[in-house]
């Protein structure tokens, strides 16, 4: 079933309103490769991450070596939180 004009032109309008607005999207999606849209993009921010990621086990674990009471259960917090921090930073980035 074809469109009538005035479908097409809504379309046309649509479609030049989604390159003004988000270029990057667009772009994505007429070359095939879709990128999410703006409002679902977070900056990202790897290397802090990472960098607090790592600090936060480092002080868990030297809790634990220390001798510090609940210092094994925080080291294993640490791990897995630092672990999800990592992971949760790198996913994605083939933006």
């Amino acid at each position: 079933m074809a469109l009538g004009p005035e479908d097409e032109r809504r379309l046309a309008e649509l479609a030049e309103q989604t390159r003004a607005a988000d270029p990057h999207f667009a772009l994505g999606l007429g070359t095939g490769d879709p990128h999410p849209p703006a409002e679902y993009r977070r900056p990202r921010r790897t290397g802090l991450r990472v960098a607090l990621a790592l600090t936060g086990f480092a002080l868990a674990v030297f809790l634990f070596a220390t001798g510090t009471p609940g210092g094994g259960f925080l080291a294993a917090v640490g791990a897995v939180l630092a672990l999800a921090t990592v992971g949760d930073g790198f996913a994605g980035t083939g933006d």
